[in-house]
């Protein structure tokens, strides 16, 4: 498989309070007919194997593959290249990337290079992993605050615009203007693609 030999910088989005608006932001966001696919990971595994079926889950696909050993994660991960190379997604969100492991984050580095897709790391905690940092530092990326993407953003009011708009926070995830709020460093429904299983967890356990 091809590689992208300038792969886009990867965001990392800082949500310090794990603000559920910025949850149902991020969900709302999903349009893979659109480009953007926004992954809620599975809870309670830090598999490589598990993090490649959400993936190809949040893309439509059926999961677990067949005719695969059942524990390697290579071929789903290959996979998953080849689905977003064949559609038109330019953008992956990843919630819970504070959750992360070395070898998770190995792997989502090494999707973003075969497919030249835009990474965005959605850290629902007040500072992102010692590991995550330093190998950061190996890759062009950018920081932001999720509070500057949503800025004023209540429950409350989402909940009124909700019943004026069947999608009140399409397209004001990583926004263009919200793009400016970086910091340098050296029409589907919300929930499609997500398993019906994701829905009924509360983001409050997963910290």
């Amino acid at each position: 498989m091809l590689d992208c030999p300038n792969p886009p910088p990867v965001t990392v989005v800082l949500d310090p309070y794990d603000d559920v608006v910025h949850t149902r932001a991020a969900l709302a966001s999903h349009a893979p007919q659109h480009g953007r696919l926004t992954v809620h990971p599975t809870p309670g595994t830090d598999a490589a194997l598990a993090l490649a079926y959400d993936v190809l889950a949040a893309l439509g696909k059926p999961v677990p593959l067949a005719g695969y050993r059942p524990l390697d994660p290579g071929p789903a991960w290959l996979i998953a290249a080849a689905w977003i190379l064949a559609t038109p997604i330019t953008h992956l969100t990843l919630l819970r990337a504070h959750l992360l492991t070395p070898h998770r984050f190995r792997d989502l580095l090494t999707l973003r290079r075969r497919t030249g897709v835009r990474l965005i790391l959605v850290c629902h905690h007040r500072a992102m992993r010692a590991f995550l940092e330093r190998e950061l530092r190996q890759v062009e990326h950018s920081i932001a605050e999720a509070s500057a993407l949503l800025p004023e953003a209540e429950p409350a009011s989402l909940e009124r615009q909700a019943s004026r708009a069947g999608r009140p926070l399409a397209n004001r995830w990583i926004s263009l203007p919200a793009l400016t709020t970086l910091r340098p460093s050296t029409t589907q429904p919300a929930l499609a693609g997500v398993p019906r299983r994701w829905r009924r967890t509360r983001t409050s356990s997963l910290r």
